[in-house]
């Protein structure tokens, strides 16, 4: 029986065998985790600060989330296609253009529109790197280095939630006239300019010499549709975004409005989360090995619930920022085991478009969720809230085993037969 000491040894072993694709994506996802890091601690609290309530809060995040989920499947599309590599850059460049309109104009419909602009970033991001990491490395590596790409992303975002609760404070002692809202646009526009460093290494990315010629959309998108496993992965993703839909978007204000704190201490709560999701995406291969991809990934989602329910009804600051944190940390400890399912039973010539699909029907739910977060606290209070959040959480987790508990405990490998003329896909009788 292996040992932890062992387990430590075969995981750093693995990641000494990334590739070189595999380590400057890693880079430019260091990078990018600065910006991350500062928008999601304090991107909600300047929109208050400009004047704005919870329920456009919502609304933004809501128009957002749609607009990401509409450019799901034209980015999927478009990067099998054109290929991930420069999905990844034609993500990055757009991202940043929605994001500078969102930190510099304060017109409601143009936030509006910045919004949209930067989650069609996002989704090419998201839909390309998923399949740029698969193609770049071997199944024997792969949950370690899905693992490592989470926990980066999250570990150097903590330079950027610190940097974000303290850096309005520094500007502000500097210039003692200056309004908290510009501070805080200031601190993000900086944040923003770091992450701009991450197209240096996405720049020297290549493509695979094994890749696979890209197929005509129609055919790609009716493989995709064609796939019972894609099918589950969109149906179950429905489920597990909607419960911290509801609630995630709104944690910052939550702190602030019911415990009063400022956005330095909404920062080092943000760092601790930061932490823990570290600690989550590197324990994801333990949990992985020990109850399988999808055991794992229910199993974690489960033990999450409770300490979301408990977020919204402990009386103290500290208790509920603790319980945010192990909520954080099992989510976290999911999504590395859930990537690498989902990239299994995936074709690889239809992965990004198939990425695409899941990721539009998480966004839409994300939209719902936005919005329906947000009316439900302007009207009843952030405890119904965290309630329905949790017990939709549950609901989730086993949704999620018992659509994919045929394939515990060893994953079987998804045979698929791709017709040039055509589209036929075979799954091993799992359609």
């Amino acid at each position: 029986m292996q040992t932890a000491l062992d387990e430590l040894r075969e995981h750093l072993r693995r990641v000494r065998a990334f590739s070189r694709n595999a380590r400057l994506l890693l880079l430019a996802l260091g990078l990018l985790g600065v910006g991350y890091g500062a928008f999601s601690t304090l991107f909600t609290l300047y929109i208050v600060e400009i004047g704005y309530a919870e329920d456009f809060l919502g609304l933004l995040i809501g128009v957002g989330t749609v607009g990401g989920a509409v450019a799901a499947l034209p980015a999927g599309l478009l990067c099998d296609r054109l290929g991930v590599r420069r999905g990844l850059l034609l993500g990055t460049l757009i991202t940043a253009l929605g994001i500078l309109i969102e930190c510099t104009i304060t017109i409601d419909w143009l936030l509006l529109a910045g919004g949209l602009i930067a989650a069609t970033g996002v989704t090419l991001l998201y839909v390309a790197q998923a399949p740029f990491l698969a193609a770049n490395s071997t199944e024997e590596e792969r949950t370690h280095l899905f693992s490592v790409a989470a926990a980066l992303l999250v570990a150097v975002s903590i330079v950027g939630s610190l940097y974000a609760g303290g850096f309005p404070k520094l500007l502000q002692a500097l210039w003692p006239g200056m309004a908290l809202a510009t501070a805080y646009r200031l601190t993000l526009l900086g944040a923003g300019v770091v992450s701009a460093g991450c197209l240096a290494p996405l720049l020297r990315l290549r493509d695979p010499a094994d890749a696979p010629p890209p197929l005509g959309s129609q055919v790609t998108l009716a493989v995709c549709l064609g796939s019972g496993a894609v099918r589950r992965l969109v149906a179950t993703g429905l489920v597990l975004a909607l419960g911290g839909g509801l609630v995630v978007p709104f944690v910052n204000v939550y702190f602030m409005r019911e415990f009063g704190a400022g956005s330095g201490t909404v920062g080092l709560i943000r760092s601790l989360g930061v932490v823990v999701q570290v600690l989550g995406s590197l324990g994801a291969p333990w949990l992985g090995l020990r109850l399988g991809l999808v055991g794992g990934v229910a199993a974690a989602r489960l033990v999450s619930a409770p300490f979301l329910l408990l977020m919204g009804f402990l009386p103290f600051l500290p208790a509920a920022a603790a319980a945010f944190a192990l909520r954080t940390f099992f989510v976290y400890l999911s999504d590395p085991l859930h990537t690498d399912f989902s990239m299994r039973i995936i074709p690889p010539e239809v992965r990004a478009t198939a990425n695409s699909l899941t990721f539009l029907g998480w966004n839409a739910t994300l939209a719902l969720g936005g919005w329906a977060g947000g009316q439900l606290i302007v009207r009843a209070g952030y405890e119904p809230l965290f309630l329905l959040g949790s017990s939709i959480t549950v609901v989730a987790a086993a949704v999620y085993w018992f659509t994919f508990r045929r394939f515990l405990p060893e994953l079987p490998r998804v045979r698929v037969r791709l017709a040039r003329a055509g589209s036929g896909l075979e799954d091993d009788g799992h359609s």
